[in-house]
């Protein structure tokens, strides 16, 4: 905030001219005094002479201040050569002078100073953006006028007398503008800040002028918005080239001159730091400019252009250009210049590809072509393979059905033999061995009718009857089954299912999925005790099932091998319970339905849950 001092000759701040009127006063009394000076009797004694002179000599001190002493000596000294010249010589004669001269004085001394201060308040009442004085050796403010104090949010009578240091907190500003502002001196102008009430700083320009030895008239003017803006424009311009600095890309600023108005640092770090040069300079390490001159045409047409050029360092460059308008209103050109060696060295490389590619290519089409009776060869193949294989599936699915029927046959009558023939005998040894049959042959039945249904549904050709089923009756339909058996063996059935759940399913194959997992949950069930829950909730599109049971549980490792063909979960039962296909079937069904099907457990002994999923439909 460097201060400056205004030289020349400078009007002092709206001085009012007191001088016109006392011209005449002046004139009149002093004619009247040298003319009473020649006819009194004796001029050099006479009291009331004395009185005319000092009214001239006063008046003439107080309104002209340095001019009005000569004039009042100049009177004096007329005076005292009337009495002279008139013969009246006596010691006597050289007092009026004397006090004439001292009275002048003291009445300059006083108008001048009454003058200053008429001339200090007018100057801070017609200050704009406020006015204030200050005292040059105490560095008091003797007084403000109201702009000022409304600036800093003080009232008029707070500043009085106030120290300066209070409001300018900027010592060095202070101490520069103080030694600038003496007596003599020119106006001083500096920008500076000043501290408001609230603490807030104020960016003024103050303009003082030392108006006597004792007192400096200030004015001020607000600059804080500007400098706030100009603060604000700095950050933005900082920012900016802080944005440019960091890409890989170089970016400048050009005049049309071809100068560098800016060069970001990948500019500088490439080519140098341009210093004044120019662009053909820098860039090239030539005198000339390049023709023609792509950026010139950037400037004539206002356009963006583009271009490649080749540095001799080997790199290639790509370039955008712009025009652009800076702050003052000239005309810029921004440059973007990309480092594209490595892609021109690319599409070189790739050029030399494309012309091998042609040449496989032709390789290839003669391979397509052989390829193409190939796979005609291979369909004819494919067809024939197929067709047997569809021809041993169905010989597969006949055998089953044909074995299935021819084992059924002979073992239904021995099923509905064997409970009359263990009533009949009565030797005990016999019983058991007929009850043995009688498992053994139960089991053949269930295996042979679990197998034959799940060739059925591993068949590529069943059809499912799907259908709308309200899923809480189905379950119920095949829980009237189970009525005596859980009876039997104390185990609780939860039906959990909301009413109106409905899902598209074939309503044979559902029963059989709720048979199989009930009897399942039954058959793993310890002690005949416990509890099977089966709920269902709808998730968007699916119907979520699930059948919990409190049994025996099971392991991570049969939880993997739970729904394979003839594995049973509990590996010490051979007593012919089960063929272990139940959960092979479930699955099987569910798959058929588009859901899925898997087992949880927290481990043996906490009982399982199977889960399945169906498509569900909104109830009609």
């Amino acid at each position: 905030m460097a201060p400056y001092t205004m030289k020349g000759p400078l009007l002092p701040l709206l001085e009012r001219d007191f001088q016109e009127p006392g011209k005449f006063l002046v004139a009149g009394t002093s004619g009247i005094a040298v003319l009473a000076a020649l006819l009194v009797e004796p001029p050099g004694t006479n009291l009331i002479l004395w009185l005319l002179l000092f009214i001239p000599a006063v008046t003439a001190g107080y309104l002209y201040y340095e001019r009005g002493l000569v004039a009042a000596t100049v009177l004096g000294l007329a005076c005292l050569g009337i009495t002279a010249l008139r013969a009246y010589p006596h010691p006597a004669i050289f007092l009026p002078f004397v006090a004439m001269v001292a009275l002048a004085s003291l009445a300059s001394t006083v108008g001048h100073s009454t003058r200053e201060r008429a001339r200090q308040r007018e100057a801070m009442g017609q200050g704009p953006g406020g006015a204030f004085l200050l005292r040059r050796e105490t560095r008091t403010i003797a007084d403000a006028n109201q702009d000022f104090a409304e600036l800093l949010g003080y009232a008029q009578e707070d500043l009085r007398e106030m120290p300066a240091s209070r409001l300018w907190l900027y010592a060095d500003d202070r101490e520069r503008f103080f030694f600038l502002a003496k007596p003599g001196e020119g106006s001083t102008i500096i920008e500076t800040q000043f501290v408001g009430r609230d603490g807030g700083t104020h960016w003024f320009v103050l303009w003082g002028r030392c108006i006597d030895d004792a007192v400096i008239s200030c004015r001020v003017s607000d600059i804080t918005r500007y400098k706030e803006t100009e603060a604000a424009l700095n950050a933005e311009h900082r920012r900016l080239f802080s944005v440019l600095d960091p890409p890989p890309a170089y970016v400048t600023l050009q005049r049309e001159d071809h100068t560098f108005r800016f060069a970001n640092r990948a500019f500088r770090e490439t080519f140098g730091n341009p210093e004044g040069r120019t662009c053909y300079e820098v860039q090239q390490g030539s005198r000339r400019p390049c023709r023609p001159c792509r950026g010139t045409l950037v400037f004539t047409l206002k356009s963006p252009q583009r271009w490649e050029w080749d540095h001799m360092n080997g790199n290639t460059y790509e370039v955008h250009a712009y025009p652009f308008t800076d702050t003052d209103g000239s005309n810029l050109m921004l440059q973007l210049g990309i480092d594209i060696t490595q892609r021109v060295q690319a599409e070189e490389a790739l050029k030399g590809f494309a012309g091998n590619l042609q040449v496989k290519n032709r390789e290839l089409e003669v391979l397509r072509s052989q390829l193409c009776v190939v796979n005609q060869d291979l369909d004819a193949m494919v067809r024939e393979r197929t067709a047997d294989v569809e021809k041993l599936l169905t010989q597969k699915d006949e055998f089953i059905s044909q074995l299935g029927h021819d084992l059924k046959t002979p073992l239904t009558p021995l099923v509905a033999l064997m409970p009359g023939l263990l009533q009949r005998e009565q030797d005990p040894e016999l019983r058991r061995l007929l009850e043995i049959a009688g498992h053994n042959v139960t089991y053949m039945k269930d295996l042979v009718q679990k197998t034959l249904q799940l060739a059925r549904m591993n068949s590529l050709y069943i059809e499912l009857d799907l259908e709308p089923l309200n899923l809480r009756t189905e379950l119920d339909n095949t829980l009237r089954n189970y009525t005596v058996p859980l009876k039997a063996k104390a185990i609780v059935l939860d039906n959990n299912i909301p009413p109106g759940i409905t899902v598209r399913a074939d309503r044979v194959l559902l029963g059989e999925i709720f048979n199989n997992l009930i009897a399942n949950a039954v058959k793993y069930t310890e002690n005949a005790t416990g509890t099977i829950a089966i709920d269902a909730a709808r998730r968007q599109d699916v119907v979520i099932v699930s059948v919990r049971d409190t049994g025996i549980g099971m392991t991570r490792d049969q939880l993997e091998r739970a729904f394979i063909e003839f594995y049973k979960a509990d590996a010490s039962r051979h007593d012919l319970d089960s063929p272990g296909l139940g959960l092979t079937i479930c699955r099987r069904i569910v798959e058929r339905h588009g859901g899925r099907i898997w087992a949880e457990s927290d481990g043996e002994g906490m009982g399982s849950t199977i889960i399945f999923s169906l498509e569900a439909i909104d109830e009609p």
